[in-house]
């Protein structure tokens, strides 16, 4: 598990645990059914969408977390998904430098638009070599947050201040 010393961090581990779990249960199925995703079978074309899915919402969790514990201002309305990685992507002066690297943020940005069709299409425009696409984007996404994350908490423990108040 993700080891953080500041109050604002620490809570985020298990999150952090039960989305690598949930990306490490989704690799062990695609290894064993990856050719029936590739023929796009149905159930395979389900579990491994609802995959990238349940991940993605992990890291968002993590966000919004962040959000309201270093930022004080958490992101709503229609535009709250789109706000949340904007926000992150973003150095709040005196409070965090900015979480989510260009390329981070490009990633996490194409696994929002392929969250939006597996929650609100119900399967018929999942194509296989799309899911195969935001496959690879939260198998580089995930290791990749986990370890801003980490350098973000660190930044801040080196301020002396999580909230860079003085």
């Amino acid at each position: 598990m993700t080891s953080f010393s500041l109050p604002e961090f620490a809570k985020l581990s298990p999150r952090i645990a039960r989305t690598m779990r949930e990306l490490s249960q989704m690799e062990h199925y695609y290894e064993a059914h990856s050719a029936e995703l590739l023929q796009g079978d149905w159930g395979a074309v389900a579990a491994i969408s609802s995959g990238i899915h349940n991940v993605y919402n992990g890291i968002e969790d993590i966000l919004l977390s962040i959000a309201k514990d270093i930022d004080d201002y958490v992101p709503t309305g229609s535009s709250a998904h789109q706000d949340i990685l904007d926000q992150m992507a973003s150095e709040i002066a005196g409070t965090r430098p900015a979480l989510l690297s260009s390329e981070l943020y490009d990633a996490l940005l194409e696994i929002k638009g392929f969250r939006h069709l597996v929650r609100h299409r119900y399967g018929f425009d999942l194509k296989p070599d799309r899911i195969v696409a935001n496959l690879e984007r939260i198998r580089f996404a995930l290791p990749a947050f986990i370890d801003a994350v980490t350098q973000l908490e660190k930044a801040m423990s080196k301020d002396g201040n999580p909230r860079g108040q003085n």
